[in-house]
């Protein structure tokens, strides 16, 4: 069985998704924890979610190697910004 993301039009769906909403919503994040915000709970929900798209996507990319490159920025944006969030949290306490 295929990946959902092989049909060419749930990919892009799903790319348009990703750039239109989700992409400028971590960017968000990553300036806000840069700057030495905190992330609340609704953000660390969103977080999650991302999480677990970053595993659903996982597969995908092993078998398109095309996207290697965009799904490691992406988690490496991820990582960052829950990295700073916990950093931002500690130099609080």
């Amino acid at each position: 069985m295929g990946n959902i993301l092989d049909d060419p039009h749930i990919l892009k769906a799903v790319m348009q998704e990703f750039e239109s909403r989700k992409l400028p919503r971590i960017l968000h994040l990553k300036s806000q924890v840069d700057e030495g915000g905190l992330l609340d709970e609704t953000e660390m929900g969103f977080m999650k979610h991302i999480h677990q798209e970053i595993l659903q996507y996982e597969s995908f990319v092993e078998t398109h190697p095309e996207f290697t490159s965009l799904y490691i920025k992406f988690v490496n944006l991820y990582c960052h910004i829950l990295d700073t969030a916990l950093n931002n949290e500690k130099s609080r306490t």
